[in-house]
């Protein structure tokens, strides 16, 4: 929401006759959702670097194609060279 949309809902909140109880409620929802939209950004924040570092494995595709190289290799007999690491 923009600035004016927000002054505007403040406007109407404080035109309605709440009590002080009503008040503490309605504050208490707003920040409860806050959190957990907050929660939720962060989850979905760590998810996005995790599969960033990692890549994403939920589609078959990449796992298939993977799995098709490793067979296309050992049916070509492809062996590496071992080069030992002191020269």
């Amino acid at each position: 929401m923009n600035a004016i949309s927000l002054n505007n809902l403040w406007s109407y909140i404080q035109g309605l006759s709440l009590t002080a109880s009503n008040q503490r409620w309605l504050g208490e929802r707003l920040i409860e959702a806050s959190s957990k939209h907050a929660v939720l950004s962060d989850d979905a924040l760590k998810q996005k670097q995790l599969d960033a570092m990692f890549g994403v494995w939920s589609d078959s595709s990449d796992a298939d194609r993977i799995e098709q190289a490793i067979r296309d290799a050992r049916v070509c007999d492809y062996e590496r060279e071992l080069v030992p690491l002191e020269d």
